[in-house]
């Protein structure tokens, strides 16, 4: 699966993934892994991994970096989005940010979708 580091540890060597299929957000946790010691992902970075399921939460598996940097921007902008106040029970549409957007591009397709 592809997907983009939302947060990692660095000296702990764990990572939260956002999956290209929007469903849950998957959770590494490389503290026993043999990855390159010197190398560990920052936020924004595209990676592709594997998934496993161990007790209904989702595992990334063996990543790999894909891009440095891809979605730079992505967990700052993640954190600005904010859904508008619903009346209690209607449900409004998911707002989906592309993986491939460069930080200019998603800036400007969120104000677009805020209009």
């Amino acid at each position: 699966m592809l997907g983009v580091v939302l947060w990692s540890d660095q000296k702990d060597r764990k990572a939260v993934f956002w999956c290209e299929d929007h469903g849950d957000l998957a959770y590494y946790d490389g503290s026993t892994s043999d990855l390159d010691e010197t190398m560990f992902f920052d936020a924004g970075d595209m990676v592709l991994f594997d998934v496993s399921v161990e007790q209904r939460l989702r595992k990334a598996v063996n990543p790999r970096m894909v891009e440095e940097r891809a979605c730079a921007g992505l967990p700052e902008t993640l954190k600005r989005v904010t859904q508008p106040e619903t009346p209690r029970g209607l449900r409004q549409s998911a707002k989906i940010i592309a993986f491939n957007m460069k930080d200019k591009d998603a800036e400007a397709s969120l104000s677009a979708m805020k209009a």
